[in-house]
């Protein structure tokens, strides 16, 4: 018997997160060990808002800076080289801290770009394997790919 719903839903586990390699061309590396991606554009609009505005926000028309960030949580798998890689930049100071990513959506669609790493966690329970979370923001504007 088919199963049919009312909306065209992906399962979340299709929205993951890759590392490129660093060559040229680049292979892009699946981030092992994730078990939550998040993805948040921003616009950052610029209030103009004055006494003649009576009351209401008012913001400049193209102000304001653009950011795609993206967060990871999940089991910390040291095999996977693209965690190694988020690792590396996390660590490095200076434009060795930049990474290539690509996020990609279970509908397909996906964004490209250099990316530097905000914030890197690991965590460990006596009882539960080792946890890690990153997020990572965008240096200049990403590539987005519409879905095929």
């Amino acid at each position: 018997m088919a199963v049919t719903t009312s909306i065209d839903a992906e399962t979340g586990r299709l929205f993951t997160l890759k590392i490129s390699d660093g060559q040229s061309p680049p292979t892009f590396l699946t981030i092992g060990g994730a078990k939550s991606t998040r993805m948040t554009l921003n616009a950052a609009p610029v209030d103009i808002t004055n006494v003649a505005s009576n009351g209401w926000k008012e913001y400049l028309p193209g102000g304001g800076a653009k950011e795609l960030s993206i967060s990871l949580q999940g089991v910390f798998d040291s095999r996977t080289p693209g965690a190694r890689k988020v690792w590396d930049a996390a660590m490095a100071q200076g434009a060795s801290g930049y990474i290539e990513a690509q996020l990609i959506s279970g509908h397909g669609d996906s964004f490209v770009g250099t990316f530097v790493v905000e914030q890197y966690e690991r965590s460990g329970e006596d009882s539960n394997a080792e946890q890690f979370s990153c997020s990572i923001k965008s240096s200049g504007q990403p590539v987005y790919m519409a879905a095929p």
